[in-house]
């Protein structure tokens, strides 16, 4: 008789199909399974199933290996004597390489031998992946060795360049800030003189050599011609832009502050978010030439960028020769011609570079020249248009979150030290001279070299990583504009250019070109305004031909309304018919005044959304790209190159890739509208955003301003001292005439050049 347990195991399959009474009997998750998987299997499949239909004595869901909580009968797992085990068929490592197979891949059109679940359930997708894959057009990525680039001088002659005056040539070579005025013993480190800034309208700025554009100077552009450079642009026009290939290059490196005090609070290691929105620059057509502008679209009159073109007169000319600037002097200062201006010229492939020259000593490495920077107080910064509110805010201390110079510094890096950096390089300078003042008053002076700067920036000491970034971006400049100018040849274009931080960085890239009527109108937009507060605030202007000839016409309208003027009779009839209140037309005046201001406000809010609304519509040609670059140090890819020596060897892989067409206009306006929303907005919008911050600012401008004038009481009452060295070993006697007091000093130049060299 045979034994009852000497029967085939059932697989799970057989299990499955037992009937409907078994079927009840099993877990509802098995039951949902059954709907998509077989009950019938091939054999060969349930002989590869059947050692699998038990799992300590449960069995187990084939999908989710979960076991059931319904026990089946026991069945002792054996083999049917009548079946064989099927041999697994095992493939030589070279046969895998002669047939192109990869080690640990099946053949997929092989139908021998066992199949696995996973390949039952899945079918072929490997192979289709695969396909997919074979179908998709190679990358084509262009590597780049700043080892390869050369940025070299372009020599051309060039008048003498100014050295700082009143001994400010000792804050060159003493590393830190260095106060014009000791706040402790009140002993002042530097000429009084310089302490009271002369008001702007006071400055004569007609004496001045005009600031030529790329494009308007010709000089330039016969120099470009020339050496046989298809791209020119100057330090100012090209900065904003080169900014952003920092960002990619350096995968938004965080900035080093560990040169900071503890008494700073949470400093933030991420640029500001106006230094990071996206920049735009006017390629400029001129005679098979190009010149780079900056785009102008949203300038707007300030009173720092009329002030740091006096207080660069004023740090290089002695004391005698700058008074002769002020409108009152009755010996005017002669009025500078453009040649006078110094100028250093580079260039990097396709590109020149123009750099101006503010000063120089030949004591400081290289060239030894370096760049004059003006810094205003927080409290001009915040609300330059009303700044007369902001003039009372002090510099008191060194360190600290607020009248300090270290705060001052702190911003600096989020906001402006990448682009002087970039100044600094593509003028061949050392570093950069800071005079940090608050409109009325001077506070202190700091040199920093480029080494100060890469420290912070790319967080190290060592310029050689700055120095490499720098080239790799300028190449990458030169073949952006190519492309553009071989998509629209000889005419002018509008560029845009915008960094995007993420997982993997890039930059967006779009050209647009514009006739020379469109671009001398997006530029002008804010001529206007700035003529205005020239004439009005710094007193520019009011003696030009065109000037007059619209005075003229404006007075004889003024003549012909007074010719027509009614008798005082009508006027009195009239006035008694529609008497109105002083309040009321106060009343007017004010209703008109908060109406134009909303209209302004409605006008710049449709701008952005019209850019919005339909930003896909297209309005002429528009070519973009995106930039993606990868960064390689000793043959490794890395997220940032960091502490780079002359020993490393960095290049960077890149990949420059056409927007689509249909996807153009609509990328386009929003990053557009990203930079309005930074740079464009109305001045309503900006006062709201940052009221908080200008009360909290104004509290230290009242303070402040009370503070100083305590400190002038001082001043009068214990006298001028002006630091000299004392002692053995000095050039001076210490005696009481060392010490010049209040009374003494002259406000005649001459009579305190005489006692200065008494």
């Amino acid at each position: 008789m045979a034994d009852p347990n000497d029967r085939p195991a059932l697989t799970n399959a057989d299990t499955f199909s037992e009937g409907s009474r078994d079927r009840a009997s099993l877990p509802l998750h098995i039951k949902r399974h059954l709907l998509v998987f077989p009950t019938t299997l091939p054999p060969m499949l349930r002989r590869q199933l059947s050692p699998a239909s038990l799992w300590h004595r449960t069995p187990v869901c084939l999908f989710c290996a979960a076991r059931s909580q319904t026990r089946l009968p026991q069945r002792q797992s054996i083999r049917h004597k009548s079946e064989r085990a099927v041999p697994i068929r095992k493939h030589a490592v070279k046969d895998k390489k002669k047939s192109g197979v990869k080690l640990g891949e099946e053949d997929e059109d092989e139908s021998e031998g066992p199949r696995s679940i996973k390949r039952v359930m899945l079918g072929d997708k490997k192979k289709r992946d695969k396909g997919k894959n074979e179908e998709r057009e190679a990358i084509a990525i262009s590597t780049l060795y700043p080892s390869d680039l050369k940025f070299e001088a372009v020599e051309v002659d060039k008048p003498p360049v100014p050295m700082l005056s009143y001994g400010l040539d000792r804050v060159l070579f003493n590393p830190g800030v260095y106060r014009l005025q000791d706040p402790r013993t009140q002993v002042y480190n530097f000429d009084p003189y310089l302490e009271k800034i002369m008001p702007a309208n006071e400055f004569d700025f007609d004496a001045l050599s005009e600031y030529k554009t790329s494009s308007k100077d010709e000089d330039l552009l016969a120099l470009t011609r020339r050496i046989g450079t298809k791209f020119t642009g100057s330090t100012s026009s090209m900065s904003s832009m080169l900014q952003h290939f920092h960002y990619i290059l350096s995968n938004f490196r965080k900035l080093n502050h560990g040169m900071l005090s503890r008494q700073f609070p949470e400093p933030s290691s991420k640029f500001s978010r106006i230094t990071l929105g996206p920049s735009a620059v006017f390629l400029r057509y001129k005679d098979g030439t190009y010149a780079i502008d900056a785009d102008k679209s949203y300038d707007s009159p300030n009173i720092m960028s009329w002030l740091g073109h006096s207080l660069e007169k004023l740090l290089t000319t002695e004391r005698s020769e700058f008074e002769k600037f002020r409108r009152s002097s009755p010996e005017k200062a002669p009025a500078e011609e453009n040649a006078s201006r110094c100028y250093h010229y580079s260039k990097q492939g396709n590109i020149m570079m123009r750099s101006q020259l503010d000063a120089v000593d030949p004591r400081l490495p290289g060239t030894g020249v370096f760049d004059l920077k003006t810094r205003a107080v927080v409290s001009i910064r915040m609300n330059h248009k009303h700044y007369e509110e902001g003039s009372g805010y002090q510099l008191r201390h060194s360190l600290g979150e607020w009248e300090s110079f270290e705060r001052e510094f702190y911003d600096m890096t989020r906001a402006t030290m990448l682009k002087y950096s970039l100044q600094v390089r593509m003028g061949r300078m050392d570093g950069i001279f800071i005079a940090y003042h608050n409109i009325e008053r001077i506070f202190g002076f700091q040199y920093l070299s480029l080494s100060d700067m890469d420290a912070v920036l790319h967080g190290q000491h060592d310029t050689i990583l700055g120095d490499q970034e720098f080239k790799l971006s300028l190449n990458l400049v030169d073949e952006l504009l190519v492309k553009a100018t071989e998509q629209f040849p000889n005419t002018s274009i509008r560029l845009h250019f915008e960094a995007r931080e993420g997982k993997t960085p890039f930059m967006y890239i779009f050209a647009e070109p514009v006739t020379e009527e469109q671009a001398d109108e997006i530029q002008s937009a804010g001529e206007a305004a700035q003529k205005e507060f020239a004439q009005n605030v710094v007193g520019v202007g009011k003696g030009d031909a065109e000037t007059q000839a619209a005075w003229q016409e404006a007075q004889d309208d003024v003549d012909e309304q007074v010719d027509a003027e009614k008798t005082s009779e009508e006027v009195e009839a009239q006035e008694d018919e529609h008497s109105t209140t002083v309040e009321d037309v106060e009343q007017d005046i004010v209703e008109e005044t908060a109406e134009a201001a909303e209209e302004a406000t409605e006008d710049s809010d449709d701008v952005a959304e019209d850019m919005l609304e339909n930003p896909a519509a297209p309005q002429g040609p528009l070519m973009g790209w995106t930039l993606t670059a990868r960064s390689l140090v000793n043959g490794g890819y890395v997220d940032r190159p960091e502490q780079i020596t002359e020993f490393d060897d960095w290049k960077i892989e890149y990949h420059v890739k056409e927007i689509p067409e249909e996807k153009r206009w609509k990328l386009y306006k929003s990053l557009q509208a990203r930079r309005h929303s930074l740079i464009g907005q109305d001045e309503e919008a900006v006062d709201r955003g940052l009221k908080h911050y200008r009360d909290l600012i104004q509290r230290y401008s009242n303070r402040g301003r009370a503070w100083r004038e305590e400190q002038d009481r001082i001043n009068a009452t214990k006298g001028v001292q002006l630091f000299r060295p004392l002692g053995p070993g000095s050039d001076a006697v210490a005696s009481q005439h060392d010490i010049v007091q209040g009374n003494e000093i002259s406000d005649n130049p001459d009579v305190v050049d005489n006692q200065a060299r008494e």
